[in-house]
């Protein structure tokens, strides 16, 4: 080993002279290189923006999804979009015109699926209520037939107002005839029209006799699109998104119907994320760079440094982003993130190096010796912190994380990039344009509290031992609280539009989004898993081609026979005479009259009420100029008029029902049921609590799987995966362990310090652990990545304060002095300064990757300044001993 060492240092020193002799040569060769890579980079890599590729295919619970998505593919990658309004009309009208506009933007979407629009939901509809329900709907109907054959004869204000007559004399003459529902919505729309908002009277809650609820603050429609993706642009899902956001702000929606089209699903909630990674990553990069220089600048003392530590810099962050792009091709959500690491961690090298150099100039050594005697020196250190950083990295390579395993292979060989980088284009520059001979520093000697804090470890070192080992004691307790949070949701912005969607669905059972997923191999399999599932507590209802073939088929039709009847030809073309606005005005005040006339109202709160505010929007509106009256009256009148034709049309169709099989169910529906070569039925399981909650996501997934393991669907996924990445997390991290130790042992001549290196990042790993759990940030799938990196990272420093220790240790103790003190704090210092920039990001798991490692690096700061020094105290007599 020893004569390894001794050719490596040679051959460095040979390289070394060369690059001196040759430095102009090196830098013109290097901006070459840098440009062809930069060209070749931007033309060749690309962006796999899909996560399901995140993890490995060969996992069990992969392959039963991607059978899954093989037999259903109409699930994946949909925008789910909501269409809400304060009535169920206003809901069902927008969301027909959406559907509308929508057919035609073939290119962008495959498919557009509005279950409403299908025949089985508009024809058949009645047919899904109960025998009850439906001869309530029927009675209801059978009382207000008189009035609403009016009314369909004449939809104006003449034709609605002299039905409420109608309704109000048969009222007076005893009859039991319900309008205060009608009157109620009426009042609505009158306060709507004076305030200018949109309103529209629920004409479907008024056929169909449903109660007023008040609690219920908003109705949906929801529209189901598959968009055309390509995933190799960075942005797959832009143009679809920007379509679909000019639709929802069509004034004729937003403004005349008074509904709201928000965006959710699959492919809306990615590109939604991926514009907060990308936004947030482009600013922490920024601020990384300047924060870096910021830091260099400070801790370099030198501008010259700094231009020469950035170039070195910049350079091999190009040459490692053509690395990715040769070795890779393609970047996922997750390896994007390189960059960031690489400035954090790339620039490690550069300082050591500098600060090194700097010291031997200040020493007065001349510009060509102190380049080489810095390589020299720091050269074999430089080297195994390569490699033990890389290790951090590579850990993540055999696990099943390929998310990761993709960032850990980059970033592990940015790391070798970054070391020779380091030991050929920096000495060039500092060669080209080195510190002045004449730059002496001042000779300032450290006050007492900082020649105190130099000598610190070796003077305090059983108390910083004894502080170091209770603190531990009490943070392993912390250890076991150590929570991974499940719900992919809470790595997302909150503020989304997708995310709160999709969360307002998942709180309500009945639109809950996660579902569990079991396809069975036939019908008769199907049943078994039904009966077998529909039992379990935590299962709310299941779904299954079978529960859309309506029960008591003839029974209903018999109905809905007699309804179509009584109720004759609702579409024949309404009477509609033309009124001017007088017209109107004097029908509203002549019912308003009969109101006040009538002995109803003045026993009736809601009727006397109705008849004072009808009154004063007449007086009101006699005294309107002639354009406001205009304005103002067709306001009102779509307000109460407008939903009826749609409500006529749907209540029209439904009376044409007829007897629903499995044969004559659509195909675009049944498809979504029953696989194309129909051997394959999908069984969807509703949970029956919020599994927004990870405990209770688990519990439902755990009984699922107990009860059938073939079980998939998103909560599924997000237990297996996360399982999975703890898995991989355990595996890196000893894996890094393991390496970096074994690396330790053979390249350290005294064995004895590859046990301090290694106490001291294990005590490290639970101070970042341990404060994790003091300020809640749980692992997710963004920071998990955090502790074999922190080994990684750690290491580094440790080596650094180790190789001085026992190659120059200062006569006087001061290690923390030296100016590989100073380096390890100036390199940990950017490395907070650009990772710990992430910890802004509006992606919330990205932001708690920049937390966490923030935190990692910091304590492994503390601990290669103090706790390390404070194990190496009883080999002080022994420092003078070369490693």
């Amino acid at each position: 080993m020893q004569g390894i060492r001794l050719k490596a240092l040679l051959f460095l020193k040979h390289w070394i002279d060369l690059v001196q002799r040759f430095n102009v040569s090196v830098v013109l060769l290097c901006l070459v290189l840098a440009v062809l890579a930069f060209n070749y980079t931007k033309n060749n890599l690309g962006m796999n923006t899909d996560t399901k590729d995140m993890l490995s295919a060969e996992l069990n619970w992969r392959k039963l999804d991607l059978d899954y998505e093989l037999n259903f593919p109409q699930y994946t990658d949909n925008i789910l979009v909501a269409v809400e309004a304060s009535t169920p009309d206003q809901a069902l009208d927008a969301a027909d015109l959406l559907y509308q506009q929508l057919l035609s933007e073939k290119t962008l979407f495959k498919s557009v699926y509005y279950p409403n629009e299908l025949s089985i939901f508009k024809d058949s509809a009645l047919l899904f209520l109960d025998v009850d329900e439906l001869q309530d709907l029927a009675d209801n109907l059978a009382s207000i037939q008189p009035f609403l054959g009016r009314l369909t004869q004449d939809q104006t204000l003449r034709g609605l107002f002299a039905m409420l007559e109608d309704a109000v004399d048969a009222r007076e003459d005893g009859d039991d005839i319900d309008i205060e529902l009608l009157l109620s919505q009426i009042n609505e729309a009158i306060d709507a029209t004076r305030a200018q908002e949109p309103y529209r009277v629920s004409w479907h809650k008024l056929m169909s006799g449903e109660d007023e609820d008040k609690d219920k603050a908003v109705y949906r429609e929801f529209i189901i699109l598959q968009p055309e993706l390509d995933y190799s642009e960075l942005m797959p899902a832009t143009e679809h998104m920007e379509k679909l956001r000019q639709l929802s702000h069509d004034p004729q929606i937003k403004d005349v119907i008074g509904a709201t089209v928000r965006l959710s699903g699959s492919a809306a909630l990615s590109h939604e994320d991926l514009l907060s990674v990308t936004r947030g990553t482009e600013i922490a990069m920024l601020l990384a760079f300047t924060m870096v220089s910021i830091i260099m600048l400070v801790g370099l003392g030198s501008l010259r440094l700094v231009i020469a530590t950035l170039t070195t810099l910049v350079f091999g962050l190009i040459l490692t982003a053509a690395f990715a792009t040769f070795t890779v091709g393609k970047l996922n959500l997750i390896s994007v993130a390189f960059a960031v690491l690489y400035i954090g961690l790339g620039v490690d090298f550069a300082i050591h190096y500098c600060l090194r150099y700097r010291e031997l100039r200040f020493g007065g050594h001349d510009n060509h010796n102190a380049i080489r005697e810095t390589s020299v020196n720091i050269g074999s250190s430089l080297f195994l912190c390569a490699a033990t950083t890389a290790t951090g990295f590579f850990a993540f390579m055999p696990t099943d994380y390929d998310g990761v395993a993709e960032l850990g292979w980059i970033s592990g060989g940015g790391m070798f990039i970054s070391l020779i980088v380091t030991l050929t284009l920096l000495p060039a520059l500092l060669n080209l344009m080195p510190l002045p001979d004449s730059k002496k520093p001042r000779s300032i000697k450290p006050g007492k509290y900082l020649s105190s804090l130099f000598v610190l470890p070796f003077t305090q070192s059983r108390n910083i031992k004894l502080i170091t080992l209770v603190t531990v004691i009490i943070l392993l307790g912390f250890i076991t609280q150590i929570r991974f949070d499940y719900n992919t949701l809470n790595l997302q912005d909150q503020s989304n539009e997708s995310v709160q969607v999709y969360q307002e669905l998942l709180a309500d059972s009945d639109t809950s989004p996660w579902t569990g997923i079991i396809l069975g191999k036939s019908k008769e399999d199907a049943v078994t898993i039904v009966n077998n599932l529909q039992q379990l507590p935590l299962v709310d209802k299941l779904l299954w081609l079978e529960d859309f073939i309506p029960e008591d088929q003839d029974d209903k039709l018999a109905v809905i026979e007699e309804m179509d009847l009584l109720l004759g030809d609702l579409t024949a073309a309404p009477q509609n005479s033309t009124l001017n606005d007088q017209q109107r005005l004097e029908i509203l005040n002549q019912f308003s009259r009969k109101l006040q006339d009538s002995p109803l109202t003045r026993s009736d709160p809601l009727l006397l009420e109705f008849q004072h505010k009808l009154s004063s929007f007449v007086d009101a509106g006699r005294n309107e100029t002639t354009d406001k009256l205009a304005k103002q009256l067709s306001r009102f009148e779509g307000s109460l008029l407008d939903s009826l034709p749609g409500r006529i049309e749907t209540l029209s169709a439904s009376l044409n029902a007829d007897y629903i099989s499995e044969a004559n169910l659509p195909e675009e529906f049944s498809d979504r049921w029953l696989n194309r070569d129909g051997e394959r039925y999908l069984i969807e399981i509703y949970p029956s609590e919020n599994i927004q909650d990870n405990d209770a996501m688990r519990r439902f997934v755990e009984q699922l799987q107990a009860a059938d393991s073939r079980v998939v669907g998103s909560p599924v996924i997000n237990i297996e995966a996360s399982d999975a990445v703890i898995k991989a997390f355990k595996q890196a991290f000893s894996y890094a362990l393991l390496v970096i130790t074994v690396f330790l042992l053979i390249l350290l001549a005294h064995k004895r310090d590859s046990i301090y290196i290694v106490a001291s990042l294990l005590t490290a790993a639970i101070l970042t652990g341990g404060l994790s759990v003091l300020l809640d940030i749980p692992l997710n799938f963004a920071n998990v990545i955090a502790l074999p990196l922190i080994l990684g990272i750690g290491v580094d420093s440790g080596i650094h304060i180790l190789h001085r220790f026992r190659t120059a240790m200062p006569s006087d103790g001061s290690l923390l002095g030296t100016s590989s003190a100073r380096a390890v704090v100036v390199s940990s210092m950017t490395t907070m300064g650009s990772i710990g920039n992430l910890a802004f990001s509006p992606q919330l798991g990205t932001a708690s990757m920049g937390k966490l490692l923030t935190i990692g690096v910091a304590m492994t700061l503390i601990c290669m300044l103090f706790v390390l020094p404070s194990l190496l105290a009883s080999q002080l007599p022994a420092k003078n001993e070369h490693s």
